[in-house]
Parts: structure tokens; sequence; C-alpha cells
């Protein structure tokens, strides 16, 4: 199995909820199936060639920290959609996702255009949402997974590619008794929910590895993750 390349986009502004142990899972995943791995870290200005890896990992971060990376961001953006219909593996989390969308409204009031991958657009509102998440990913509607939405942004007009069904809590909007969260195109995984979403829920980790690694895929023991994510549905769903 050759070297798996994880590009990390700005580490140093968009790293908020510990959200970062996404990929801690990641590569204690891939050390379970003996893959070597490498992280570099990318930021404001800094040159990367998206050809050269084989993921990238976006996470959430402060309103004004995101409206700046933004602004950088937009410059990558042939790059970036070129990466993704490539085939690339991106998990996007949090207010992240806004760079995906067509535009969003930042907190100076100043409309930030992002890079179209979809067609809903974004707002920083300023006001805290929370919601705890059930839902079943798309690949695996037969399982049940945690997440939990602390945001002060939200996005209109999600209308396709869902990642998530849910169950109870929040979907994109701030409503219960929404059907849909999250988006899932081609290797692209976005989502609201933090916790961090991988730690916590084991099928998605493999799912995403699967992807990431292709045949060179061998499963690992979970139990203890399954059994953890047992107990949390089971408290969040009294």
């Amino acid at each position: 199995m050759s070297k798996v390349r994880i590009l990390w986009l700005y580490d140093d502004l968009l790293d908020l909820y510990g959200d970062w142990a996404n990929l801690l899972a990641l590569t204690k995943g891939l050390d379970a199936m003996g893959a070597a791995w490498e992280i570099d870290h990318k930021s404001l200005g800094d040159p990367a060639d998206l050809s050269e890896y084989q993921m990238v990992y976006i996470g959430p971060g402060k309103a004004r920290n995101l409206e700046e990376a933004a602004k950088d961001f937009i410059g990558r953006k042939e790059e970036i959609l070129a990466a993704v219909e490539r085939d690339t593996v991106f998990l996007v989390t949090g207010n992240s996702r806004l760079l995906f969308g067509k535009s969003f409204t930042g907190p100076s009031g100043e409309t930030i255009p992002g890079i179209g991958l979809f067609d809903y657009t974004g707002e920083e509102t300023g006001n805290v949402f929370i919601s705890d998440v059930l839902a079943s990913p798309v690949f695996a509607p037969e399982t049940m997974s945690y997440g939990f939405i602390n945001r002060t942004a939200h996005i209109h007009g999600n209308d396709r590619d869902p990642l998530f069904t849910v169950a109870k809590g929040a979907g994109d909007g701030e409503t219960e008794g929404e059907t849909h969260e999250g988006n899932l195109y081609r290797n692209f995984f976005g989502t609201w929910q933090l916790g961090p979403l991988l730690v916590k829920n084991p099928v998605i980790l493999k799912e995403l590895l699967r992807r990431l690694v292709g045949e060179d895929f061998c499963d690992w023991n979970t139990t203890a993750e399954e059994l953890a994510l047992k107990l949390t549905l089971n408290e969040i769903s009294k």
C-alpha cells in the first residue's frame, strides 16, 4: 500500500471543538491497516498541489477566521473542484461547509463568494444554535450515527446530495422534523455535525477509509467504539 497523503487546510484558523481528532481517528485506522500516512498543513497563501494528496480535511472555525480563509480559498477554486471530480476524499465539518456553496454572508455583513460545488448559500447570524442529531448515513441506511451541532451560521437551499437522513434533531435548518443533513457528492463528505464525527461513528470512519485506500482496505476491531456509540444513542433517544 502506498503512503496516504492528507492535506489539512487552514489548521491555524479553522480548528474548533477538538474536531482535529477526526484526523486522529483516521490515522489510527490507517495504522490498524498497516498503511503509511503523512499529514501536511497549509494555510493562507501556501502553495498546495492537490494532485499530490488523497484526502483534504477542513474543520470548523470562528466566523471571522472563516471569512479570512474564504478569501484565500476562492483562489484555489478550480483546483479544489478538479480534486473533487477526480474523487479525492474530502472531509469538511462545521461552518467550513460555507466555503463550498455559492456564497455566504460573513459577520461583517460582506457577501463572500464560495466555490460553487453546491447551490446553497450561507449566512452568519451570530445566534448560537445547538442540537443533538441522530441520523442514518445514506451509504448505510440501516445504521444510526450521532453528532452534535453547535453553530452561528446556517445554509439555505441545500436540496441535493444529502449525507444523512435525520431521525432526531435538526438537519441543515434549525427545526425538528427536517429530513436531511450534510452533503455526500462523489467522495466529498460535508456536515455540520461535530463530535468529532469519525471518533464517535466507526461506520462512517470505515466508509471514508474504504474510499481513501480502495482495495487495500481491511477491517479492524472497533468493538469499544461501537459500544460507546450504542450507549450514546440510547441516552439521546430517551
